[in-house]
């Protein structure tokens, strides 16, 4: 029987349990978060998928946790937390492999703390930016052919939370992690989970091959997120927020028309039992590899970072996003 723990039972770490609760093989899962009340919800949602294959213990710290060996750990806590469940869940248990959900971490400096005790006690860990999961996406990419232009422009789907999957998204696509990012950040405000931060804006850039990369929210749009992806003779069009999702193509095979491709949105709990079936039986997913996540969180931060410390008389040390 494999041992799993999911690390935060919030909105998303419950979908990540009801994943792994339909996965195909028998398990225990241990669910740990210190509020009752999210073990409550996840609780309630594991009941909605209640697998005789698992058992679940539903727990309010990681010392609770009595298996000292996991097979598979996701962590979906907020960005402020994330390091410290890391290093406190590896100094109570043994921990094959990992999945952490993004933004990764609110400073650089945790960053390489991260990835110095990942090493160290070997957790081959992924990044769950799940774009890179879709099969449509993964068409794309096979039938790319020279530069390309990226771009996702819609109404406030959350600059600081989300950019960082267009990005990751923008790298598979092309291939080259060299890109250089710069800001055109029109304001800040709350976001909705308390201390952390929002923008509105754009954020653009170029990689060392010459693909352009531009993500643009702002209020008051017609659509929700409008991804863009020209290549050479073709271009793409995905509206991966409207419904289960919509997608065309224009190139010389097309004659110059719009034509639909099949497309579709999974949700986390699907995804999550695909990544968990996937891991678990191969030791491999479709997830973004830790350590290239690490460079490329770097890289978007650099122009958030820049931001808050024109806007701000102290030092920045940490970047409030999650």
């Amino acid at each position: 029987m494999f041992q799993l723990a999911v690390i935060g039972a919030g909105q998303l770490g419950s979908r990540h349990l009801q994943g792994v609760a339909k996965s195909n093989f028998s398990a225990e899962i241990w669910v740990v978060d210190p509020s009752v009340d999210s073990l409550k919800t996840a609780e309630s949602r594991y009941n909605e998928v209640r697998s005789e294959t698992k058992t679940v213990f539903f727990v309010q710290s990681i010392a609770e946790i009595k298996t000292k060996k996991l097979d598979l750990v996701i962590i979906a806590t907020n960005s402020f937390h994330r390091l410290e469940a890391i290093q406190n869940l590896l100094a109570h248990c043994e921990v094959k492999y990992m999945v952490l959900e993004k933004v990764l971490f609110p400073s650089v400096d945790e960053y390489d703390v991260a990835v110095k005790i990942l090493k160290e006690r070997k957790v081959k860990t992924w990044v769950n930016c799940c774009m890179r999961m879709n099969e449509l996406y993964q068409q794309i990419r096979s039938e790319i052919q020279g530069k390309i232009s990226f771009s996702a422009v819609g109404n406030s789907w959350g600059l600081g939370c989300n950019t960082i999957h267009y990005l990751d998204l923008f790298v598979f696509m092309s291939g080259n992690k060299n890109v250089t990012l710069k800001h055109c950040i029109a304001k800040s405000f709350p976001a909705k989970r308390n201390g952390y931060v929002e923008f509105e804006g754009s954020i653009k850039g170029v990689d060392t091959e010459g693909n352009h990369f531009l993500v643009t929210s702002v209020e008051n749009t017609p659509t929700e997120s409008i991804i863009t992806i020209q290549t050479t003779g073709k271009t793409y069009i995905i509206d991966p927020l409207n419904g289960t999702g919509k997608a065309w193509i224009k190139s010389p095979e097309t004659k110059g028309d719009w034509v639909a491709l099949p497309f579709r949105i999974k949700f986390q709990s699907e995804l999550s039992t695909e990544l968990a079936e996937s891991i678990i039986t191969t030791g491999d997913c479709h997830l973004t590899p830790f350590e290239e996540s690490v460079e490329l969180h770097k890289i978007f931060l650099a122009p958030i970072t820049s931001y808050l410390q024109e806007h701000s008389s102290e030092k920045i040390i940490k970047c409030p996003i999650t």
